[in-house]
């Protein structure tokens, strides 16, 4: 990495406290010119008129310091390259992945929810790679992977055969445990449906059920979705998001690279638009989808992680694994935040069902 990327955070950090040491102190001296010499009736509307004028003109300063320091970002990304491995998935398509861990033990997935990318499921991977071998990855439109080939619709069971794909490509065909956040689940649920045979266990972190995607309440929820993901791509493409990326609280305490890469994809407005186009392909789906019909990660162990008290979406499937297989586990910590939930120390239990679910000693193969 050079000396510039190495700096970058640094330099980021100056602009932010540059903005703010320039832009704050003019308010009182903006303050002084414009009402001094008024005094009365007079004076008052002159004091409201310099607030409303001084807050605006803080509010621009900001908008414009944002962006500069996006732009900026974006101009230190320019020749930047992929952090981990590019694997070939087929037709030189490539997955931007990172595995670690001993070559042939048993072999576990992250797949990332709406937005995120590898770095979401980083201390997932500290916690397994002494033993078990652990792959994250970015999915296809997203982070630093090729984009999804044009023309095809990025619908869960397409990423599912990309997640199939790629564990061809790395040699790891035999039965797994696939661990998802979010939207991922979606692709947990619809891998069971597909591929029962391929996987060992389920870990479902905060994340979604194709049930509860039915259409009266896609109905609902669609529109406000394509409005959010319409505003964030307008941000990404103006600068305004890689700013903000900045500001944005990093819950999970990752390392600096982890960190760096995770803004990066914030403030790229492909990034946005393949999420866009991911909900939308979700949302959008028949209900009678072959991914979407059956429960049958009901009839595989499960680990649920959420936040919510009453289960989650997938609570039940917790209760309805551990009766038919003897294994389903939930996890409530109400105190966590949809995010918070994939932190270092939530990790340790989520490595913990995965050891039990598929013990260490037991070959890749199955």
């Amino acid at each position: 990495m050079s000396a510039l990327s190495q700096d970058h955070d640094r330099r980021i950090s100056n602009i932010h406290g540059l903005m703010l040491n320039w832009a704050m102190p003019t308010l009182p001296l903006i303050w002084q010119v414009k009402v001094r010499g008024h005094s009365g009736p007079q004076g008052v509307a002159w004091m409201l008129i310099t607030l409303v004028r001084s807050v605006g003109f803080i509010v621009v300063a900001v908008i414009l310091g944002t962006m500069l320091i996006g732009w900026i970002s974006a101009l230190m990304r320019i020749g930047s390259k992929p952090p981990y491995d590019m694997v070939d998935v087929g037709e030189g398509r490539r997955l931007h992945v990172i595995c670690e861990g001993p070559v042939g033990a048993p072999f576990v997935l992250y797949d990332a929810g709406a937005f995120g990318i590898y770095t979401d499921g980083w201390w997932v991977k500290e916690e397994l790679k002494s033993d078990y071998r652990v792959c994250l990855y970015d999915r296809a439109g997203m982070g630093w992977s090729d984009a999804v080939p044009k023309g095809t619709e990025p619908t869960p069971d397409w990423h599912i055969e990309d997640m199939r794909r790629l564990r061809a490509a790395l040699g790891e065909e035999g039965p797994f445990v696939l661990v998802g956040h979010s939207m991922a689940g979606l692709r947990l649920h619809g891998y069971a449906n597909l591929y029962k045979e391929e996987l060992k266990g389920l870990v479902f972190v905060d994340a979604a059920r194709p049930g509860s995607l039915r259409a009266e309440r896609i109905r609902q929820i669609a529109p406000w979705a394509n409005r959010i993901m319409n505003l964030s791509i307008g941000l990404a493409r103006t600068g305004l998001m890689g700013g903000l990326s900045y500001l944005f609280p990093d819950e999970l305490d990752l390392p600096k690279q982890q960190a760096r890469d995770k803004r990066r994809s914030m403030s790229i407005a492909r990034h946005h638009k393949s999420t866009k186009a991911e909900l939308t392909a979700a949302f959008t789906a028949s209900e009678d989808v072959l991914w979407a019909q059956g429960d049958l990660a009901e009839t595989l162990p499960v680990a649920v992680f959420t936040n919510s008290e009453n289960g989650g979406s997938n609570g039940s499937v917790a209760e309805a694994a551990e009766a038919n297989t003897g294994f389903g586990r939930l996890t409530v910590l109400p105190d966590e935040s949809h995010v918070s939930l994939l932190n270092r120390a939530h990790a340790k239990l989520i490595a913990s069902d995965v050891r039990a679910m598929m013990p260490a000693g037991e070959p890749s193969d199955g």
